[in-house]
């Protein structure tokens, strides 16, 4: 099984490796440079004494010729000779002498460590100055009372006592920023967690971060969004259950009675009837079908324009939609001009068929008028047997989907209430949007 990694966990050992690297790199860096400015102040000190004396015979650094002797020693004075078969014994033999290179610092430590000094020490080094070669030494012990009394801490246990405290102040920062970080990250995810439809309208919560607020905008808009298309499949569902139950119920029962009526040997003429309500309630369902389709459609795409006569559409449709008149006292006047215009035709359609169906529908008794001018059409009905549970276009779905498509193609809709009924006005325009 493939281990996830925790974020949290990969920043914390990523931060904390390079930190104490860093840290530690350093340190060592300190101690070396410390050591070898040791080196190199002694090595100055050494240079300088023997670019400035001329050394003759046994004469030391107090400008007396005499032997060396033990008291030179235990005074911690440097030792400047012209041979270096006249150096103290003990320099001779911890240092030897070819080994020995001009300028360069020779040293050899006795005892000691990181966190102690050492025991004794004897330096030396071979200096050419204008007129001769010297040698200069000296040494250093522990014994040696002339010498100031040491630090009670080491030098290397001070930088590496900073070394550690440096790395606990690093880790306990690396710690509070990443509570300070992770707290926020821990708060989005219990809200992301327990966000749900009856939620997305509050406002947002504060994430103390930029990044962390924008990922919750993102998430709520995101679930807005699936929230849409939920809805528009309940729509959907709804609509269809609805206004497809009474055209397939008419499809079947008259499916059944043709049946019946093939058995029977009727006549044509009653099997055309049969034959008529089958064909009125599949155009029923197909005009439906295409309202749904089209009203469960998240962005409307643009439909190619075409070149559509008005006046034709509108008879056309009339003809079609004409059944839902049948046994009902209503009169149909329509009034249209001539003209063609380029317009996308299923469009067009869609909302002239509802506004159409509406008007037979939700008229019982009296007249629908339908006129057209140029791209300006309007219906209107006058009922004077209304029904009291009658409603706009049915359940709903044409009105919703006249004004989306109207809205879509940015065409002036208009629908009013005339007192008996209901006046619908669309003026087209030639580009759609």
């Amino acid at each position: 099984m493939k281990i996830r990694i925790s974020l949290r966990i990969y920043v914390l050992v990523a931060m904390l490796l390079s930190g104490v690297s860093c840290i530690v790199l350093l340190s060592t860096l300190s101690m070396y440079y410390f050591s070898t400015g040791m080196d190199v102040a002694m090595r100055g000190i050494m240079y300088s004494q023997a670019k400035q004396l001329k050394v003759s015979g046994e004469e030391s650094l107090s400008g007396v010729t005499k032997p060396w002797s033990e008291e030179a020693l235990l005074s911690q004075q440097f030792i400047i000779k012209q041979r270096w078969e006249d150096m103290p014994k003990p320099i001779r033999e911890h240092i030897n002498e070819a080994d020995m290179e001009l300028n360069e610092l020779n040293k050899h430590m006795v005892g000691g460590g990181w966190f102690s000094p050492p025991v004794e020490g004897y330096f030396a080094i071979k200096v050419q100055n204008k007129t001769q070669t010297l040698y200069v030494a000296t040494i250093f012990s522990s014994q040696d009372k002339t010498l100031l009394e040491p630090p009670k801490t080491p030098h290397f246990v001070i930088i590496i006592a900073t070394a550690i405290a440096a790395i606990t102040v690093f880790v306990i920062v690396l710690f509070l920023v990443l509570r300070k970080v992770t707290r926020p990250v821990e708060r989005l995810k219990s809200w992301a967690g327990q966000l749900d439809e009856s939620k997305l309208e509050q406002p947002v919560p504060e994430f103390n971060f930029s990044e962390l607020n924008t990922l919750a905008k993102l998430i709520v808009e995101s679930m807005c969004t699936v929230k849409k298309s939920v809805e528009r499949e309940k729509r959907f569902l709804a609509y269809a259950s609805h206004e497809l139950r009474t055209p397939i119920a008419v499809s079947r029962s008259n499916a059944e009675l043709l049946e019946k009526m093939l058995t029977c040997d009727l006549s044509k003429e009653k099997l055309l009837v049969c034959v008529n309500r089958m064909q009125r309630a599949t155009l029923t369902m197909s005009s439906l079908m295409d309202t749904l389709l089209w009203l469960n459609r998240d962005a409307m795409s643009k439909v190619p324009t075409t070149e559509v006569s008005l006046s034709r559409l509108l008879q056309e449709l009339t003809a079609e939609l004409k059944y839902l008149l049948n046994d009902k006292p209503v009169t149909v006047v329509t009034k249209t001009g001539e003209g063609v215009f380029s317009l996308p035709e299923t469009v067009c359609r869609i909302i002239l068929s509802n506004i159409i169906r509406n008007a037979f529908v939700h008229t019982n008794e009296g007249q629908v008028n339908i006129v057209q001018n140029a791209m300006q059409v309007t219906i209107s009905n006058e009922d004077k047997a209304p029904q009291l549970n009658s409603n706009e276009l049915g359940f709903g779905l044409g009105l919703e989907l006249t004004q989306r498509l109207t809205s879509q193609y940015q065409w002036h809709y208009q629908s009013e209430d005339n007192g008996h009924g209901r006046t619908v006005t669309v003026i087209f325009c030639n580009q759609a949007v």
